[in-house]
């Protein structure tokens, strides 16, 4: 069989030694995907891992910046038999969400990340046996499925049941990262990694304001009710799903060779219970668990409450409040890559010692920007003064995300998906 000539410079394994995730054509940049996927498999992967992780977040968060209209709709106001009296138009503005009502949300908020934190767990085998290309569609597919079933919630118990099984968007992030560090040389991998984690990120940004856009169209464009417009909104990420999907399985691959074996992490055998056991035991490993809980854990906390907050909080409508969240995600544009290009920069010069100071420098300033932002309110400065210190707090995030990623590949080398899914399970 003659050597494929790759589109991308390829060092002695073949991965990739320049990220160049865009092209120009004349003067407009254009996604870098090559004429094939045979001749271009690294940045087809790159961009099929990072468009998957986006849009998940779309499905994986649709409800929280509906969860004004919803949590009306589906009557968790505390003076809900007050608020049905009144006409469609002013029962959001009339919503009491105090006790009940939040102690509700907050239990669909949990669930909105725990049948994740068992499927990120698991996925590390699950691309082991299926590879990384067909892990996304599995979970694409699952997603649409559950997505679409969602727009039927009638209840708190509903609610919670529904964004606990749509949670398990969420793992294509094991897949976004594997899939890149199987791909790009340990030169560039932390960028790739960082940028691929970051962009994907920015979903939880974009859902802040196309969801509540969507609803817009739905309930302003078309006319149609409350209840009938969060409803139909919930059908858009689920056909995005379907089509990225098909994308993803008759344009990308799993490796520069085709199918995906584990004999590439230089292994022999698919991991077992004993190898999630032998990870776990290794102090770096469960250190870098509670590390990235502390940054990506905190932005899908953020992403959860950020448009209620401010709605609630600082009095803004509800497109309005979205566009205030979307402030936070957007810092994924480059903050995470920043991250990771650090580390990579700081890893030339000192190793992973570098690596290390990148990270604790990252985790410590969200620290400090985090406990700004907790400190406005209407009485000291109001949302001006809030979305400063968001902003800020959201850089120090994303790149405390990115520098642990640049981190996690040197880990265990051989045993990489695993590692890889129990951070990202930690992370949640």
């Amino acid at each position: 069989m003659a050597e494929v000539e790759f589109e991308v410079p390829v060092d002695a394994q073949q991965k990739c030694t320049d990220f160049r995730p865009f092209k120009m054509l004349g003067i407009v940049p254009v996604p870098h995907c090559g004429r094939r996927r045979a001749t271009n498999p690294h940045m087809r992967a790159f961009w099929a891992a990072t468009l998957a992780f986006t849009l998940a977040f779309i499905g994986w968060f649709a409800f929280a910046p509906l969860l004004t209209v919803v949590r009306v709709d589906i009557g968790l106001c505390d003076n809900d038999a007050y608020v049905q009296t009144l006409p469609e138009s002013e029962r959001v503005d009339a919503c009491v969400c105090k006790k009940a009502c939040k102690s509700q949300i907050g239990s669909a908020n949990i669930a909105a990340v725990s049948f994740d934190v068992f499927t990120r767990f698991i996925m590390g085998s699950v691309i082991e046996r299926f590879g990384p290309r067909n892990a996304d569609c599995m979970l694409l597919s699952f997603g649409a499925l559950v997505v679409a079933a969602s727009s039927a919630v009638t209840s708190a118990p509903g609610l919670i049941v529904a964004r606990f099984f749509v949670s398990c968007l969420g793992s294509t992030f094991v897949v976004n990262q594997f899939w890149n560090s199987i791909m790009f040389n340990k030169s560039v991998v932390g960028t790739a990694n960082a940028t691929a984690g970051g962009w994907g990120n920015l979903g939880g940004g974009l859902t802040q304001v196309f969801m509540p856009l969507v609803y817009r169209f739905f309930n302003k464009g078309l006319g149609l009710s409350m209840s009938a417009s969060w409803r139909a909104s919930m059908f858009v990420p689920a056909t995005l799903y379907i089509f990225l999907s098909l994308w993803i399985f008759t344009c990308s691959q799993d490796t520069t060779t085709g199918k995906f074996d584990v004999s590439i992490l230089g292994k022999t055998k698919r991991a077992g219970p004993m190898q999630y056991v032998k990870c776990l035991m290794d102090f770096r490993v469960f250190l870098m668990i509670f590390q990235y809980s502390a940054c990506f854990g905190c932005e899908l906390v953020m992403n959860n409450v950020l448009a209620t907050h401010f709605h609630d909080n600082f009095g803004v409508d509800l497109v309005a409040a979205g566009a205030l969240a979307l402030s936070f995600g957007a810092m994924n544009l480059f903050a995470r890559s920043l991250g990771g290009i650090a580390s990579d920069w700081a890893n030339v010069r000192w190793q992973m010692q570098g690596r290390l100071w990148c990270h604790f420098i990252s985790l410590f300033g969200q620290a400090v920007f985090l406990f700004g932002f907790g400190c406005i309110d209407n009485s000291n400065g109001g949302w001006p003064l809030a979305l400063v210190m968001l902003v800020l707090f959201a850089i120090f995030v994303n790149m405390a995300e990115g520098t642990s990623y640049g981190i996690v590949p040197y880990m265990i080398p051989e045993e990489l998906a695993i590692v890889s899914a129990m951070v990202g399970a930690g992370g949640t």
